[in-house]
């Protein structure tokens, strides 16, 4: 269904949203219609049916709502639509798309009578009354973390449903929220903490306990929970952590052990004997219903854990199948991990292979070429997801580290220069988008660059921040010599000698301050 038709000097109708919806609830109405009024609140008790068919209407309903700057009316489609589909994470992320362009666009928050309004009794209905609240003022903190806690509760409630990675989301905006807002309290970052840890997301339970200590220093407890925490992390291993730096939240959940276990046989230590039993009941669901999302996804899993390249390959077909019988983009995105992670295995192997043999010229060469391989495959594959989720600045930093690495600079310019606008990810994306200045030899504004990155990023003494500080100090050097400048060098040197004061450890730090000691020294003797 198109937009109201435009007018010959106006454009698009403009005429208020409700006169639009108005419109609309004239239609013929009909249980599958998604241009009949919003379904109501499920006040029953009894458990949401889950249609993704259904669910598909209204989010086509909604983006074109969306695209006619309807964004009240689309939100309300879209969560009518989330009743069906509830995991959906795809359908939440255009809602919260179309929350901000509602907020830019002058949109108002819910009025009283809807923020009081007696909420679903079933945990998954609470959690998307409080996201209509909350995207009807999405930079709302309380309303964030009402939405988060509500979540979490509704992961906890139902197993069926892979809740864990939008609690994991909406904490994420939650905590970039709360960073970047001078009101925010350690209470807020200890709420948030606490939610974290309820999933299993111990490393950023760890990253909020530590902002609750810069908002009150003085508090021993804080120390104390900090240490449990990291413990915590230590022991789990915190997939949160090591996927999430590769693959964003997405992967970061579907990585997760936690996760995985979508049925009572993951509760239990698995032997290869109770795998297998698992994976033959998983097929015969799947093969009853191969459309079904919850059982490809189950299964899928399942096929993983067996932990063999037959398995992978099996699960890679199954996904291959769901995407193409219920084009539902999500598949695809989830065959793409598995591949990348096949050919990152292969190139780990063979990087190992020639390190063992330094003189062999062939493993040199099959390493290089491998590694060329994967750089493309892993292009091509974040090119095609920012294609399809184009909002997702994640991603689109993904993309511009791959673009970086294939020295393909200005591209890489300009994919990061769009991500850099998302809170959770522009510190990384200022680091990168600082060393394409650099390697277009645009040293000054590498400088610049780099600095706004450590100004986004409020730690001091994690990976990220020792990054930043030492790429702002070979930019300093770089733009030193190139323009004779005796600050940079000095600043540079400064910067240098912070570093290998934290860890003499850290990269090359201890010769590159021993040679910025002698520049600075040159500089001064040859004024």
């Amino acid at each position: 269904m198109h937009c109201i038709a435009k007018t010959a000097t106006q454009g698009i109708d403009r005429r208020p949203t409700q006169t639009i919806m108005a419109i609309n609830f004239f239609k013929k109405s009909s249980d599958d219609d998604p241009d009949r009024q919003p379904e109501p609140d499920n006040d029953s008790g009894a458990p949401l049916a889950r249609d993704p068919a259904k669910a598909r209407k209204f989010f086509d309903r909604a983006q074109t709502m969306a695209d006619c700057r309807s964004y009240d009316y689309a939100i309300e489609l879209y969560i009518s639509g989330l009743r069906h589909d509830p995991d959906n994470m795809p359908k939440h992320e255009a809602l919260r798309d179309v929350a901000l362009r509602y907020k830019v666009g002058g949109g108002k928050p819910a009025g009283l009578s809807e923020r009081h309004k007696k909420s679903g009794k079933d945990p998954v209905s609470r959690m998307l009354d409080a996201e209509k609240l909350s995207s009807k003022d999405p930079l709302n903190l309380d309303l964030l973390l009402d939405l988060m806690a509500k979540a979490v509760e509704a992961h906890q409630a139902e197993e069926d449903l892979s809740l864990a990675e939008f609690a994991y989301w909406v904490g994420d905006a939650a905590l970039e929220l709360a960073k970047g807002t001078k009101k925010s309290k350690a209470k807020d970052f200890v709420a948030i903490r606490d939610l974290f840890a309820k999933i299993g997301a111990y490393a950023k339970a760890v990253e909020a306990c530590k902002l609750a200590m810069m908002r009150s220093p003085n508090d021993p407890k804080l120390l104390e929970e900090l240490k449990n925490l990291e413990t915590e992390m230590t022991i789990h291993l915190d997939a949160y952590q090591s996927a999430g730096k590769e693959g964003g939240f997405r992967s970061a959940v579907r990585d997760m052990d936690k996760q995985i276990a979508l049925s009572q046989d993951d509760a239990i230590s698995k032997t290869a004997s109770t795998i297998e039993h698992m994976v033959t009941r998983l097929r015969a669901e799947y093969e009853k219903d191969p459309a079904n999302s919850i059982t490809v996804e189950k299964f899928v899993k399942a096929l993983l854990q067996v932990d063999t390249d037959d398995a992978e390959l099996q699960a890679m077909n199954v996904l291959e199948q769901a995407w193409k019988d219920t084009d539902e983009y999500r598949f695809k995105l989830r065959r793409g991990d598995i591949v990348m992670r096949r050919g990152a295995r292969e190139v780990r192997a063979l990087r190992d292979k020639a390190k063992q043999n330094p003189n062999d010229a062939e493993a040199a060469a099959k390493y290089k070429a491998a590694g060329a391989k994967q750089l493309q495959l892993e292009l091509e594959e974040f090119t095609d997801r920012v294609k399809n989720y184009p909002t997702d600045m994640a991603l689109r930093f993904q993309l511009g580290r791959r673009l970086y690495t294939a020295k393909r600079y200005d591209d890489a310019i300009g994919e990061l220069q769009e991500a850099r606008a998302d809170a959770k990810c522009r510190a990384q994306a200022l680091m990168y988008l600082g060393m394409c200045y650099q390697g277009i030899e645009l040293f000054e504004e590498a400088v610049d660059t780099f600095r706004q990155g450590i100004a986004a990023h409020p730690m001091e003494d994690d990976a990220l921040a020792m990054d930043l500080r030492y790429q702002l100090m070979d930019a300093l050097e770089q733009a030193a010599k190139a323009g004779s400048n005796l600050e940079h060098a000095q600043e540079a040197q400064q910067i240098a000698s912070k570093i290998l004061q934290a860890n003499i450890k850290y990269r090359d730090i201890r010769p590159r301050l021993d040679g910025l000691r002698k520049l600075v020294k040159e500089m001064q003797e040859g004024e």
